[in-house]
């Protein structure tokens, strides 16, 4: 899976210039927020579940359900940035060009293990003392633990990928 910069920079670029081309329907609103959707449902069914344990406190559990509801549609909305440049992308491009079978490889794996994090969170939660708290604090570490992991991750190709997209705009200003 190894990519040197200049292939990086003339995939974005041929990307970019498809892109720019490209007579693809904008995608819904709400068509790009289904990612987000699976670790929230995980995490509300744990956090019902926090109800017939042992360990439960009306109040904790209430403030954190308010807190999280929050986090879960500020997590939704900003992976959702992140499918709306999947889906500008050709249908075929994940057979033509190299960058976007790395880029789908680390979404699909950091979100696997986000999703195991999120799971183990929920575990831990019904079966230790800590209940609720257990879930919502696994919950925001993994998820801030694994953003920053993905962007340090990513971000060696993105100093390339941007060279990429300003000579593809570069030329087509030029036209």
């Amino acid at each position: 899976m190894s990519i040197t910069y200049n292939q990086i920079k003339l995939e974005v670029r041929q990307i970019s210039e498809e892109l720019a081309r490209s007579n693809s329907v904008v995608p819904g609103v709400f068509q790009s927020i289904k990612g987000g959707l699976l670790p929230a449902l995980i995490y509300f069914c744990f956090y019902i579940a926090c109800i017939y344990t042992d360990v439960y406190i009306k109040t904790v559990w209430q403030g954190v359900g308010v807190i999280s509801i929050f986090f879960w549609v500020f997590i939704t909305l900003f992976m959702s940035g992140y499918g709306r440049i999947f889906s500008m992308l050709p249908k075929d491009a994940g057979q033509r060009y190299e960058i976007v079978r790395i880029y789908t490889k680390k979404v699909k794996v950091y979100y696997l293990v986000w999703v195991a994090a999120i799971v183990v969170a929920g575990l831990v939660s019904v079966f230790s003392i800590l209940n609720i708290i257990a879930l919502a604090g696994i919950s925001l570490l993994s998820t801030v633990i694994i953003a920053l992991a993905f962007n340090f991750d990513i971000s060696r190709f993105q100093l390339a990928g941007l060279f990429g997209v300003l000579s593809a705009a570069k030329d087509n200003l030029n036209r």
